[in-house]
């Protein structure tokens, strides 16, 4: 998977399973750390659901604020540790 379509896949899991399908638009670059959308909890919801959805494991040291300021921090980290 490139990207987009990670950023696809994070987009309608962050909707549907954290924000319970608001009307909170998510997009590229929305500030999901300064939002209050993602915190240590839905935080790591989120990396469980990368860990099943894409098979990867997020390392202890990538866990910092930067690789999960927005969908294309997250898109970018999970790219590059090898999801599919």
């Amino acid at each position: 998977m490139n990207e987009s379509e990670v950023a696809d896949v994070l987009r309608k899991y962050l909707t549907e399973r954290i924000l319970d399908a608001s009307d909170v638009e998510i997009e590229l670059n929305t500030p999901l750390l300064e939002w209050g959308i993602l915190n240590s909890l839905t935080t790591t919801r989120l990396v469980g659901f990368i860990r099943e959805q894409f098979g990867i494991e997020i390392p202890v040291e990538e866990m910092v604020g930067e690789n999960f300021k927005d969908l294309l921090s997250i898109s970018r980290l999970v790219t590059g540790l090898g999801g599919e």
